[in-house]
This record gives C-alpha cells, sequence and structure tokens, in this order.
C-alpha cells in the first residue's frame, strides 16, 4: 500500500520550499527547523562562505550526529541485552533454589 503523500511547505534561511512528503508536517517542519538553525549557525562561522559549502558542512554536521545518536543507541541496546541476560539468569537461579526443610 502506497503512503499518501502531501505538499508541505517549509522556510529556510528566508526561502519557502515546497516538498512533497509523506512525512508528517509538523516532524517536516521539526527537521527543516533544524537543517535552518544548522545553517544559520554556520553562516554567522563563516560569513564570506558560499552557501553551498555551508550546506555541505550542515549535511556533514548533521550526519556526524546522526551516526553519534545511533551508536549511542546500539550501545544502551547491547547494555540493556546484557543486563537482562543478568537478570534472567538470577531469576532462573532463584526459581531452581529449594529451600532447606525444617
Amino acid at each position: 500500500m502506497a503512503t499518501e503523500t502531501q505538499q508541505i511547505v517549509v522556510e529556510i534561511l528566508g526561502r519557502s520550499l515546497t516538498l512533497q512528503s509523506s512525512m508528517d508536517p509538523e516532524r517536516l517542519r521539526a527537521v527543516a527547523q533544524m537543517v535552518d538553525h544548522q545553517l544559520r549557525q554556520l553562516q554567522k562561522a563563516f560569513p564570506a562562505s558560499p552557501l553551498a559549502d555551508l550546506a555541505i558542512l550542515a549535511a556533514l554536521n548533521l550526519a556526524c550526529e546522526s551516526m553519534e545518536t545511533k551508536e549511542d543507541f546500539e550501545n544502551l541496546q547491547t547494555e540493556i541485552d546484557r543486563r537482562s541476560r543478568q537478570l534472567i539468569e538470577r531469576l532462573e537461579m532463584y526459581a531452581s533454589y529449594v529451600p532447606p526443610g525444617p
């Protein structure tokens, strides 16, 4: 089943862009705001740089953040799996424990 797409207008660096997307409009606007914020920060830091260069830097920064978030998630998932195994082992140990009789 195909996901329905819709036109969504976002603004980046004062430019309105009409996008065709199946993404939730508010989520897409939030993504556009992140890109806009990143580009504005880079414009302040590098005012003489062409917009294309700033766009590449913004893409690299956002990709780096995404990669770090993915790595953090994977590390947390590994830790959850490790702790879950430990808890299961303890529960199994207690389940098989028979207290001494009177």
